[in-house]
This record gives structure tokens, sequence and C-alpha cells, in this order.
């Protein structure tokens, strides 16, 4: 059996951009699933929309 890695990553800002270069950097690594925000936070409004 293979160990896997499974990171959560939480950035208050352009997370998909920086997931994807920590994807850039491992090989055989993906995103599977990208979950935002179903209500507007201090952080910004719902769904990633600026």
């Amino acid at each position: 059996m293979t160990d896997k890695i499974v990171p959560c990553l939480w950035f208050n800002g352009d997370g998909e951009a920086a997931a994807a270069f920590y994807v850039s950097l491992l090989p055989d690594s993906r995103i599977d699933r990208v979950m935002r925000a179903p209500v507007d936070t201090p952080s910004g409004p719902a769904d990633g929309a600026d």
C-alpha cells in the first residue's frame, strides 16, 4: 500500500492558484475537489466571486 498525503489548504484569497502551484511541484499530484464558501464571510463573498 502506498502512503498518500492529503492536504487541506485554506486561503483567504486566490487559493485555487496556490493549490495549482503546489500541484505543479509534486509529480502525480492532482486537485480532487474545490470547496467554496456557501455564504459570504469576512474573507469574501460566497463561492469565491469577487
